[in-house]
């Protein structure tokens, strides 16, 4: 029996233990955390930020490194012989699939564009921070975006949605039931620290609200799926997290 064969065992492994799901929590976000934290602490106003502009060549660097550290985490879980089949059985394109998870972005930007709304009574936004800021426009705001949108953006999104929700709803979860509770905690925690990013009105919805919406609807699904949430996700990526702003104008 080789090293290898010894640290892998003979039978395939179903649960995760927390220390699996702080290795693969590094692989896949230690240096996402970081750099979050890192432009946080430079913030002139915590609650708000400015949001980064994401270029053509961005999205590509971005794709090629999540790829490589989601390489790093499968190889990891192989070497810990573990019984992939828990996900992939949980895993399903289908139309009705497709439809929740268009569905599930509509309801959650809404309810985004609500939070954010309430947050501006109580936060008032500067100019360039608010979701509604006031610009001059050639085209309608909703044409102006589908017209940004571009290859990288799509290819990128579709690999962000999978990387970050197989981690949230696949790693965190595949853990035994008596567990769970404390792994979907630690979920929520990691999901607001590299968005802090964004400062604190951002990072705790997507984190905090996001997240435990995204946990309730999983687990009560009849018929586990996480395609719908993947898909949700990516959608965000590409048109950000509200929608009513695309057909309110102010």
């Amino acid at each position: 029996m080789t090293i290898l064969d010894k640290i892998r065992g003979s039978e395939k492994l179903q649960y995760l233990k927390w220390w699996d799901i702080f290795i693969l929590t590094l692989i896949l976000f230690l240096q996402a955390i970081q750099s979050s934290f890192a432009a946080f602490s430079t913030l002139e106003d915590s609650a708000v930020a400015e949001l980064p502009e994401f270029t053509s060549s961005v999205n590509w660097q971005a794709f090629s490194h999540q790829a490589f550290l989601l390489l790093l985490a499968f190889l990891y879980l192989w070497i810990r012989h573990f019984d992939f089949s828990v996900w992939t059985s949980k895993i399903c394109i289908t139309p009705k699939g497709i439809l929740m998870g268009v569905g599930l972005f509509l309801g959650l930007a809404i309810l985004f564009d609500l939070y954010f709304i309430a947050a501006s009574y109580l936060l008032p936004p500067t100019p360039v921070d608010s979701v509604y800021y006031e610009t001059e426009q050639m085209m309608h705001p909703l044409l102006q975006k589908l017209s940004e949108i571009d290859l990288s953006l799509l290819v990128y999104s579709a690999l962000n949605g999978f990387y970050e929700e197989i981690f949230f709803l696949g790693i965190c979860l595949t853990v035994k039931p008596e567990h769970r509770r404390w792994a979907f905690l630690y979920s929520l925690l990691v999901r607001y620290s590299f968005h802090t990013y964004q400062g604190n009105v951002s990072a705790l919805a997507i984190g905090f609200l996001l997240g435990t919406i995204y946990y309730v609807l999983y687990t009560r699904m009849k018929e586990k799926n996480m395609f719908p949430f993947f898909l949700a996700h990516a959608i965000s990526d590409v048109m950000g997290v509200g929608i009513l702003s695309y057909f309110i104008l102010v």
